[in-house]
């Protein structure tokens, strides 16, 4: 299917690798110019032929004010215009909740929330000035339906879940639509930690966390980065034009809720 992406300028944030590496990567392949940002500058692929389209770097630290708060001016300075933004951020401490410190929620919120919240913001004064764009955020079927340990996560993204309803509800008729991905268990470098993690904790090995993590997904594996990526790229393009508001869970059937 032609996703029509082609001389379209997005914006992927903590795009180096992982889930943001595979979502930068499948709209350049899909035609746009990607601007992908990472605070380690040399993880970025700078001025890369991914044909059609490309990768441009822009190096900013989510963690650093200074740097993401002119990232979006930085892209529509050089490029003109910013048709699709891509929330995405890392993941913080995995945690029990009686063990969170003031200092663990203040972090968590400088690097999900804060950055998120700012970035967002600035691509939706951008896209409605053009009367149009994509604005997607990554978050997390812990959203819905929390883990042991997942407090800090499911607190940071469960805020940007209820902006980007927001967003979508006051942006629609400026021409902006908004959704959010949230990915159930994904094959990356985080969840092979957290895996490493529970295994120490439980005195087991990695196969038999991940055996445990397998059990509850009706399709009886884990997602590939690559899964998740198709699906943001489709929902953020032409070819999703009257879906706003709305947020998909691309877990293997893990959540069976209805909402």
């Amino acid at each position: 299917m032609n996703l029509e992406l082609n001389g379209k300028i997005a914006l992927v944030t903590a795009a180096s690798a992982g889930i943001g590496g595979a979502v930068a990567t499948t709209l350049a392949r899909e035609g746009a110019t990607v601007a992908t940002s990472s605070r380690d500058p040399s993880a970025l692929i700078n001025g890369a032929d991914v044909a059609p389209g490309r990768l441009v770097g822009y190096p900013a630290d989510l963690g650093n004010p200074q740097d993401y708060g002119t990232l979006v001016e930085r892209v529509v300075n050089e490029h003109g215009r910013l048709d699709i933004m891509v929330v995405n951020t890392p993941g913080p401490r995995i945690i029990p909740v009686l063990d969170v410190q003031d200092e663990d929620w203040a972090e968590a919120y400088d690097l999900l929330a804060r950055p998120a919240i700012k970035l967002a913001h600035d691509a939706a004064k951008q896209m409605a000035k053009q009367r149009g764009g994509s604005l997607i955020f990554i978050t997390s079927t812990w959203v819905k339906q929390s883990m042991h340990g997942g407090v800090l996560s499911a607190t940071m993204r469960s805020t940007l879940s209820a902006l980007a309803k927001q967003m979508a509800l006051e942006l629609g008729p400026l021409g902006v639509r908004v959704n959010q991905v949230m990915p159930g268990a994904t094959g990356t470098a985080r969840m092979e930690s957290i895996l490493s993690s529970k295994a120490q904790r439980n005195n087991t090995n990695r196969e038999i966390e991940l055996a445990k993590v397998v059990e509850t997904i009706p399709l009886g594996r884990w997602a590939e980065v690559q899964e998740i990526a198709d699906t943001v790229a489709f929902v953020a393009s032409p070819r999703c034009n009257f879906m706003t508001g709305a947020t998909l869970q691309i877990d293997g059937g893990a959540i069976r809720s209805t909402l």
